[in-house]
């Protein structure tokens, strides 16, 4: 291995992949250096490189202990780096804050690696610590021979917190398309508490939300919630006016707020949401809101809101001096909070799981105060597959595998816990992130790419220990190509799959028998990036397509061709006798999902578009401009939706009784 080599392997570039085809693709030298130049890596010296591989390479070597300890909470020890064949005094242990003090002997050190340099040997070695540590980060104190170490100890449980034994069913929702008499034309915490009580009396364990991060209030049209200003923060619109209106701080709103609805009256009944004319409307009130706040907030309201600045200062920090930002964030805070009790005082295993977005619009908050952590001229995006032969750019910036460990990892530490709070379980868009990404790069003016690594093991022990100082499960999207050590260290972590069942098919193309599901999942019929059933089942879908130009008629034809196929595999999966292809579709589907949450997954969720009959997308994946994405509502009430469903849900929470 040279030495440029050798730089590309501890930087975490990527030197090859496996191609949809099965062909093996190695990554050239200028795609490589790309990648290191968007690190702002300067190696264009011998020199200079050697240096950086002494550094990442070399250098820790010489150090008894990294600025980090992994600690293993069931079996723990302190790992170390001494010179060979010296003798030491004793070691000891301090960790001031669970008032720990201990001797860590040398004569019960396991050996666990080894290095030559200069002639000197370096060997590691692993201390037993005999005491029981709680999970979380700890500043430990190690004196040896009277020198003193410090390092942040991550006390790391084996496995995230457990969801439920018994097996639970949920709903997956955009909580933006629920329509209400009292909300703007978006789906806000009050329609989610609707949700929350209807759910909860049709016997369902949790509501699986959309990505609630803040997008842009100057931008009302950038509408993708996976394309986010700031993941820490949450989006105000999902604030309910109309909860704000029952505390007499804002009771005098009452003619403003009816006067909105008097405005949105005629918009709120089309079947897309106009986000420039609702974030107008809204954010007025919104504003509203803060002034009524100034002047007749009593002392004790003003205090909360104090706390909260105060406890989240580093967070609120994103705003500078916009006390009205951060006096939003409060209000959605408290809201939201009060939703997922509401899931727990109503009985619900899990109540809400959030949805951890991939990453960060490149001119959003995230981003511009958080810049040293982030690549330059670099984006996340996809390799080349059968739908995109160039591959996909998503245009979102990608953070640098090493500045991401600046200060103890403490950028996706916060970001972590703060999509954990006031949720029963986390999912986490595109998991297979933790380990590698696909850089989108321009090399002489052509679009390239590679995979570039990242510190998984760090990011994989945050996620456990976040898990458990916030009392949340984990579920990771695997969908897609996962490498195989992805896959295995999330099962050995105690954090669920998730699986579509239209993506759940064997070598011959059929779809896998519902045995042959894996159990710790979250299994789904249909997600925001595919059709909802009645669309698929009658291919309207692809009809939508072809009027978009997203496709030819003989490609349209091809694809219903292969529809075709699919639906009579589904036919054949169900396996029974009085369903046909000409059958009734809502029968199909009830039939389907009825057979669905016998198979082994522990969680089933049933997309709310597919209970609300829906036929047009919310998502249509690789596209922007073509269609109206992420603006598609829900023109059904919520107490309507179930009320039309009761029979089939009450089937569902028989079924899933019976196969726990």
């Amino acid at each position: 291995m040279n030495a440029f080599e050798q730089l590309c392997y501890l930087y975490g570039i990527g030197s090859e992949f496996t191609k949809y085809t099965g062909e093996t693709v190695r990554f050239s030298q200028q795609v490589r250096e790309a990648a290191l130049k968007a690190c702002d890596i300067d190696f264009c010296t011998n020199e200079l490189l050697h240096a950086l591989n002494f550094k990442l390479d070399v250098a820790p070597w010489h150090s008894l202990l990294p600025s980090i300890s992994l600690v293993e909470q069931s079996e723990p020890h302190l790992t170390i780096r001494i010179k060979d064949n010296q003798k030491y005094g004793p070691l000891y242990l301090e960790i001031s804050e669970i008032d720990l003090s201990v001797e860590l002997s040398f004569k019960k050190a396991v050996f666990s690696g080894e290095y030559i340099d200069a002639g000197n040997r370096f060997v590691e070695l692993k201390l037993p610590i005999s005491k029981h540590l709680p999970a979380g980060y700890f500043t430990a104190q190690v004196t040896l021979d009277d020198e003193v170490y410090f390092t942040e100890l991550w006390v790391t449980p084996k496995e995230a917190v457990e969801f439920n034994e018994q097996k639970q069913l949920g709903v997956s929702v955009q909580l933006y398309t629920l329509t209400s008499a009292e909300n703007y034309g978006f789906g806000d915490f009050s329609d989610l508490q609707q949700l929350i009580n209807n759910s909860a009396k049709s016997g369902i364990d949790f509501i699986l939300l959309n990505p609630l991060h803040l997008l842009f209030e100057e931008q009302p049209q950038r509408a993708s919630p996976y394309s986010p200003s700031h993941r820490g923060l949450i989006n105000p619109l999902y604030i309910s006016i109309a909860e704000c209106l029952t505390q007499t701080t804002f009771v005098q709103m009452a003619d403003e707020h009816n006067s909105a609805l008097a405005i949105l009256n005629a918009e709120k009944q089309a079947q897309y949401i106009d986000y420039e004319l609702v974030a107008e409307t809204k954010y007025k009130l919104l504003k509203s809101l803060y002034r009524q706040f100034k002047q007749n907030a009593s002392l004790k309201l003003q205090r909360n809101f104090r706390r909260f600045c105060q406890t989240k200062s580093n967070l609120l920090g994103a705003f500078a001096d916009d006390e009205r930002a951060k006096f939003w964030q409060w209000l959605a805070h408290e809201q939201l909070n009060q939703c997922q009790k509401l899931c727990l005082s109503l009985g619900m295993k899990t109540g809400l799981i959030n949805d951890l977005a991939v990453g960060c619009a490149k001119d959003g908050l995230e981003f511009l105060t958080n810049q040293s952590i982030f690549a330059k001229h670099a984006e996340i995006g996809a390799p080349p597959d059968p739908w995109a032969e160039n591959g996909q750019n998503w245009g979102l910036p990608v953070i640098d595998p090493k500045n991401i460990a600046d200060n103890n990892f403490a950028y996706f530490k916060q970001l972590i816990k703060e999509n954990m709070q006031y949720f029963g379980a986390l999912r986490i868009d595109h998991v297979m992130s933790l380990r590698r990404l696909w850089w989108c790069l321009t090399v002489d003016a052509e679009q390239s790419g590679c995979y570039v690594y990242y510190p998984f093991e760090y990011l994989l022990a945050i996620l456990k220990i976040e898990s458990h100082l916030n009392n949340t499960a984990l579920v990771g999207e695997d969908l897609g190509v996962v490498p195989p050590e992805v896959t295995e260290a999330l099962a050995l972590s105690g954090i669920y799959g998730n699986t579509l069942f239209y993506f759940e098919k064997n070598h011959m193309g059929e779809f896998k028998h519902g045995n042959d599901y894996r159990e710790n999942c979250m299994l789904m019929l249909s997600n925001h990036d595919v059709p909802p059933f009645i669309s698929w089942w009658y291919a309207q879908d692809l009809d939508l397509k072809l009027s978009l130009s997203l496709c030819t008629e003989p490609q349209a034809n091809a694809l219903k061709s292969q529809r075709l196929i699919d639906k009579q595999r589904v036919l054949n999966w169900l396996n029974k006798s009085h369903l046909n292809l000409e059958s009734d579709v809502d029968e199909l589907f009830n039939e389907l999902v009825k057979t669905l949450i016998q198979t082994p997954p522990k969680l089933f969720s049933l997309n709310f578009d597919d209970l609300a009959k829906q036929t047009l997308p919310i998502n249509i994946p690789g596209t922007d401009k073509e269609y109206k994405n992420w603006r598609r509502r829900i023109l059904t009430p919520i107490e309507d939706v179930f009320a039309a469903q009761q029979s089939l849900l009450n089937d569902l929470t028989a079924l899933r009784k019976s196969n726990d």
